[in-house]
């Protein structure tokens, strides 16, 4: 849906349910992610990943109150919470609505307060795809609150609240990558994330002649997280490992060149396939930066599916479904490359398609795989977006009541 469209539901959802009182009321969108190289893996390791925000977006509407409650409503689930600033805690039974909670309880924690709020979540975000859903909503409350408080809070200081909000708040497998790309995207460009710096670097992404398209293979499978751990512990032993023979070392994103290459030799062949992966998939993030600079398409397209490949092979962190549906994508006109996004064992993939194909291109993979596995994929076409941020309403507030 256009973003548009999503602020024009938002606004309406918004007068309904608290009426025009004439005050401001603050509209911030944040976007969709998408993953185009590195990811959960080389985060884990301290590394980089290559990002952007994708077509999706989520819509908070925010206005001030006085009386130090916040009341949240969402516009997708149609429900309603009540709750005091003062006394802000997870709740179980609060469900989606515990994502703004979160950012609320740890902005008022900065030392920052806010008199209290009223707000509506709306947004045509698909859910369970990879999508960085959870991070569009809680990246746009952060700015909501920079916005409607006090001393705002620095855009890095954002990224890492909103993990908070997953990691601490909601006890979940966060990542800080997710509300990066939806704080720092820019229209038409690629963002570099370092996990150790949080200083975005930014290439030029061709979006006339480009897409990327999000083609979901319909499985999760229920080993994913058990397995991603695994992989995850074992990062930690190589890295003890690694040090005996690459002095000096902080994180396995610190290895590479001929030390590495001379070191890899004397580890078990198994272990030596996983530290592969992400020793180089963060060369990988770099190279891209460097292909795209220079506008190589094609060489960007092999090295998503290089990516891909090494997720495979070295990680082992595909299954039956994406192997299937990466054969698919990867045969059709237009399709330069792809790679399957998320930690693995189902999931989506990302590919860069010609603009002038990604119809057909998606029209084509969803009947074909269809055919094959019985599942009718989901699939988005994309252009690099802009990150989170404030924007107005095309319809006044009179209009709309």
């Amino acid at each position: 849906m256009p973003l548009e469209e999503l602020i024009k539901k938002t606004q309406a959802a918004f007068l309904h349910q608290y009426g025009d009182s004439g005050r401001k009321i603050t509209f911030v969108a944040a976007p969709s992610r998408l993953t185009l190289l590195g990811g959960e893996y080389t985060e884990a390791v301290d590394g980089f990943s290559l990002l952007c925000a994708g077509n999706h977006s989520a819509v908070v509407a925010a206005q001030r109150r006085s009386d130090r409650q916040a009341f949240i409503h969402s516009l997708n689930y149609d429900e309603k919470i009540k709750v005091s600033l003062a006394t802000l805690k997870f709740d179980r039974a609060d469900g989606w609505a515990n994502f703004p909670k979160g950012v609320l309880y740890f902005y008022e924690r900065t030392g920052r307060k806010l008199e209290g709020l009223q707000m509506v979540v709306g947004g045509d975000l698909p859910e369970d795809m990879g999508l960085g859903t959870s991070a569009a909503i809680t990246t746009a409350t952060a700015v909501a609150c920079n916005i409607l408080g006090t001393n705002p809070l620095d855009d890095a200081t954002v990224v890492k609240l909103c993990h908070r909000v997953e990691s601490q708040f909601m006890s979940l497998r966060g990542d800080y990558f997710s509300p990066f790309a939806a704080k720092f995207s820019k229209k038409d460009q690629l963002v570099l994330f370092d996990a150790r710096s949080f200083k975005p670097e930014y290439v030029p992404f061709d979006s006339k002649n480009y897409r990327l398209v999000v083609v979901d293979s319909g499985v999760r499978k229920k080993e994913r997280e058990e397995e991603f751990q695994k992989r995850l512990e074992l990062f930690a032993q190589l890295l003890t490992e690694i040090r005996k023979h690459v002095p000096k070392v902080i994180s396995l994103r610190d290895v590479g060149g001929e030390a590495y290459e001379t070191a890899r030799k004397k580890i078990d062949i198994i272990l030596r396939k996983r530290l592969d992966h992400v020793v180089y998939e963060n060369q990988r993030v770099r190279k891209a930066k460097e292909l795209l600079a220079r506008g190589d398409y094609e060489g960007f397209g092999a090295l998503l599916s290089e990516s891909h490949d090494s997720l495979a092979d070295k990680l082992k962190a595909t299954c039956e479904e994406v192997d299937i549906l990466t054969a698919t994508v990867r045969r059709q006109p237009g399709c330069m490359g792809s790679r399957m996004a998320g930690i693995g064992w189902g999931g989506s993939l990302v590919c860069l398609v010609k603009a002038a194909e990604a119809e057909a291109f998606v029209n084509r993979v969803q009947g074909e795989y269809k055919k094959q596995v019985n599942i009718s994929p989901q699939a988005y076409i994309n252009e690099p977006q802009d990150g989170a941020r404030e924007v107005e309403s095309p319809v006044s507030t009179a209009a709309a009541s």
